[in-house]
């Protein structure tokens, strides 16, 4: 093994889950996310879990929309969540939260990262639709955001082929892990108020 090979930076999404797993966790903690993962979760509180995703998700959608459209490679391309949030809210009846104005872009590197916490939720997401799918087959029409991942299950190991070609440099790295944590806590923040209420 060349000398220089040993010392190379682990893989940056190793990088970044590494730096992540705390706040991952404490997402995962939240008092209604185990019934959310088993399908059993009520439907009036799944429209708050959906209402919640989105008013996060869309405005980052929005602001970097001309950054996301330019981001392709074989066996992955970035698949909008907002439209799929507002048809599952739409199935089920609901109302979608207020538009949020556009906000000023992060730098790519940071984008990345925080793109790296949205793409990585397809793989929970796909858990969570056939979950429910099989306790609460009445929600079956609306899982649509949840589901986006099935039917590319080899597309996150093209976004990290990606993630690693984009950011090559150690500053981009770290630029890249501060913007997972960043979106990591905005996850949380949006999802702590308890959906029950």
């Amino acid at each position: 093994m060349p000398a220089d090979a040993a010392h190379a930076p682990p893989p940056l999404a190793h990088a970044l889950r590494e730096a992540t797993a705390q706040a991952h966790a404490a997402v995962e903690a939240l008092p209604h996310m185990h019934a959310l993962a088993r399908g059993i979760l009520p439907p009036d509180q799944y429209v708050r879990v959906l209402q919640r995703h989105l008013a996060l998700v869309e405005p980052w959608e929005r602001t970097h929309a001309a950054w996301l459209a330019t981001l392709a490679a074989p066996g992955w391309r970035y698949r909008a969540r907002g439209p799929a949030l507002r048809a599952d809210l739409v199935a089920l009846g609901a109302a979608a939260p207020p538009v949020a104005p556009l906000a000023e872009p992060e730098p790519a590197a940071a984008a990345w990262g925080q793109l790296y916490v949205i793409e990585g939720s397809l793989l929970g997401g796909r858990l969570i639709a056939r979950a429910f799918r099989t306790a609460q087959p009445a929600l079956a029409a609306a899982l649509a955001y949840f589901d986006l991942g099935s039917d590319a299950p080899g597309a996150w190991r093209q976004f990290q082929a990606c993630l690693e070609a984009a950011l090559p440099s150690d500053p981009q790295r770290q630029a890249a892990i501060g913007g997972a944590q960043a979106m990591f806590s905005r996850f949380h923040q949006q999802l702590a108020t308890q959906v029950s209420a």
